[in-house]
């Protein structure tokens, strides 16, 4: 693993919409490059794929060269993304906010930020080491995050991260039951209608619903408890699941009483979704 760390910035100071994608890879520990690209999308758009740059080979001719000042659209393209937020992270060390972290080979590198970018962001998250044993699933639940952040069929809502449901609990003491600490929750801000596989969900102004990222099968005795604990302390939970985990929780829903199981949606998202 290879850690890059400060140079010297080209800009005197990041843009709103830096400081925003610093605020998603703050709540969410980090993101890959490619997800801290889409965030900078207008919309949160995905990428399409495209052609990474390559070497011209000898006596080809080169590309016309692009024009100069004005504005620039996002580019569409995975590479080309990637590309054009090196720059901005590339600042973003050179003011100390973030770290470039070169975790795995065969792929982009991860955006980690420093005690001084989570204290410029107004955040009181404690400083941690980079999590390199949760990354896949760090990766997924970002990924829900720019599912949701991109719909415009969800009411408005506040998104509260897993990392700031850990910093308020109360601390650990013997004998003290915390209950289960989903992914993420969101408050609806305005009530609506959401049609969900059929089913009409009426979501009312304040409503907290309880995110679950969940990559692969889970025990069933462990399924059993965290259900109903999270219809106890959310109105709603929405898990977002692979195939094996998919099955696992549907065949845990179908076995609680008709009305908690329309509380909880069970998703399997398409790769174009999440």
């Amino acid at each position: 693993m290879t850690i890059s760390t400060s140079r010297r910035p080209r800009r005197q100071a990041p843009k709103l919409r830096e400081r925003q994608a610093l605020e998603f890879i703050a709540h969410g520990k980090t993101a890959r490059l490619d997800q801290v690209a889409q965030v900078l999308a207008p919309g949160c758009a995905p990428a399409i794929d495209d052609e990474p740059r390559r070497r011209l080979r000898k006596d080809e001719p080169k590309p016309p060269p692009k024009a100069k000042g004005g504005t620039h659209t996002w580019p569409l393209g995975r590479h080309q993304r990637v590309a054009a937020t090196l720059p901005l992270v590339n600042d973003w060390m050179g003011w100390r906010l973030a770290l470039k972290v070169h975790a795995l080979d065969d792929m982009p590198d991860w955006v980690f930020p420093t005690e001084v970018g989570l204290r410029w962001l107004g955040l009181s998250y404690t400083p941690i080491e980079f999590p390199t044993g949760d990354l896949p699933h760090i990766y997924l639940i970002n990924e829900i995050r720019l599912f949701l952040m991109r719909s415009t069929k969800i009411p408005a809502y506040a998104w509260t991260s897993e990392r700031e449901l850990e910093m308020q609990e109360p601390r650990k003491t013997r004998g003290l039951e915390l209950p289960h600490r989903p992914d993420g929750i969101m408050t609806i801000e305005t009530g609506g209608e959401l049609t969900v596989n059929d089913q009409v969900l009426h979501l009312r102004a304040g409503e907290r619903l309880a995110v679950e990222a969940e990559r692969s099968r889970k025990e069933f005795d462990e399924l059993r408890e965290v259900l109903p604990d999270l219809l106890r302390h959310y109105d709603r939970a929405w898990y977002f699941c692979g195939p094996g985990a998919y099955d696992a929780v549907s065949k845990e829903r179908a076995k609680l009483p008709h009305e908690e199981q329309r509380r909880i949606q069970v998703f399997r998202p398409r790769r174009d979704d999440v």
